[in-house]
């Protein structure tokens, strides 16, 4: 076919042609000498000079991250607590559709094993009876209120075996005791199990595992017996299969734990100076393995898969969360898996002079946290999101975007 062109317009094709091979050849070299991240041209590309972020009046240098203990308090068994928060079955395990934002309780005395959002309070006695040490509890839901399906697994820590076998049998004692018409559940494999159901849609038992109480609260959408015995027996299973290496640390020698082995906590965002976190209490501040974060995750199942995937080895949770993971690469997949929308979220422009961040305004707040609007950040290794309300009567979420840039600079800082 070129034999049949004009000599002009044969020059003109090899020329791009040959255009057209140098581009080629130019992009494979250039590809195959750098590394690259789905989304991403190149991973750490874009340059940030952290003396031009607005920062507010956040925290820009790494703080070194001291808790207040009381002993008084209970503070310190709150470390007891989030490590037992990693051994507590997750919801979604139970039932694959229990992926709703959920709401997580840590529980370091009597005093606040109960509340409104977590373990009843008609309970509140058994705890000071049997001085429960620590706990942690979590609820999630399949988010839909017309075939409502939930599961609840709580976890009590007590002094003893035998103190842990009398509060169970109180807590069954007490559930039948203040909701008549309930009925007896057999639960196939254990038949010391406190369970007992209203209507046969949903269904409470109590079980004591060493010096521990455990409790499963199911729900299934209609009235079934068998069904919801089923999975209620599912959920003690897989609660004492994940138990099998859970040993309760002694209480003297909580206090000698180093607070932050590893520096994370000290690279993560401190509370804010002028009290303008969403939040109000730190319980949840501390070191977390993988699998107790999950319980604080809106997209749990796809961020376990990143967890595994990206090499996630431990996370602090301070006034912002921060993520270690493999190496960059793995950090850019994190954060986009962090920061994906639910249908009724919207996502945030960038701050300014962070074009590599991902925000998001969510459609409601989280439970736990209170916050309705979060920004997740990318420095080598480390993946840390902050969080705020969304300011209603602004243009734009100043006070965000803040937040992000000083935690960026933190992260800079941190070498």
């Amino acid at each position: 076919m070129m034999d049949t062109l004009e000599p002009r317009t044969k020059r003109f094709l090899g020329a791009i042609s040959a255009l057209a091979l140098i581009v080629l050849i130019t992009t494979v070299t250039v590809q195959g000498c750098s590394p690259g991240v789905t989304g991403h041209a190149r991973p750490g590309l874009t340059t940030v000079d952290i003396t031009k972020l607005r920062t507010g009046s956040f925290a820009t240098q790494p703080t070194a991250y001291k808790p207040r203990y009381n002993d008084d308090s209970g503070d310190f068994r709150m470390i007891e607590s989030r490590r037992m928060l990693g051994y507590l079955v997750h919801p979604f395990d139970v039932d694959p559709d229990d992926t709703a934002p959920s709401t997580v309780k840590l529980i370091s005395s009597s005093t606040d094993m109960t509340a409104d959002d977590g373990i009843p309070k008609v309970f509140a006695p058994i705890g000071e009876t049997y001085q429960v040490l620590a706990g942690a509890y979590v609820s999630r839901t399949n988010g839909n209120l017309r075939s409502r399906k939930k599961v609840i697994s709580g976890l009590l820590r007590f002094p003893t075996e035998d103190a842990a076998r009398q509060a169970a049998d109180q807590f069954g004692r007490i559930e039948n005791d203040s909701n008549p018409g309930r009925h007896p559940l057999t639960i196939d494999n254990h038949p010391d199990a406190h369970a007992s159901s209203p209507e046969d849609a949903a269904a409470t038992a109590f079980i004591a595992h060493g010096p521990y109480v455990f409790i499963a609260s199911t729900r299934i959408p209609t009235p079934d017996q068998h069904a919801l015995a089923v999975l209620t027996g599912r959920t003690i299973d897989l609660q004492f299969a994940k138990m099998e290496k859970l040993q309760p640390t002694p209480l003297d020698d909580l206090l000698d734990l180093d607070a932050d082995p590893s520096g994370l906590m000290r690279r993560a965002a401190p509370r804010a100076k002028d009290y303008s976190d969403p939040f109000t209490d730190t319980f949840d501040f501390g070191i977390y393995d993988p699998a107790a974060e999950l319980h604080y995750e809106r997209n749990p199942i796809d961020v376990r898969n990143a967890f595994r995937d990206d090499g996630v080895d431990a996370v602090a949770r301070r006034a912002g969360v921060l993520y270690r993971t493999r190496d960059l690469a793995a950090s850019f997949r994190l954060q986009q898996t962090l920061t994906e929308t639910g249908k009724n979220d919207d996502l945030l422009d960038p701050p300014p002079g962070l074009p590599d961040a991902t925000c998001v305004r969510l459609d409601a707040r989280d439970s736990n946290r209170m916050y309705d609007a979060f920004c997740v950040v990318v420095y080598d290794r480390y993946v840390a999101a902050v969080f705020d309300r969304f300011p209603m009567a602004r243009p734009s979420p100043t006070g965000l975007y803040e937040r992000a840039a000083a935690q960026y600079a933190i992260l800079a800082r941190s070498e």
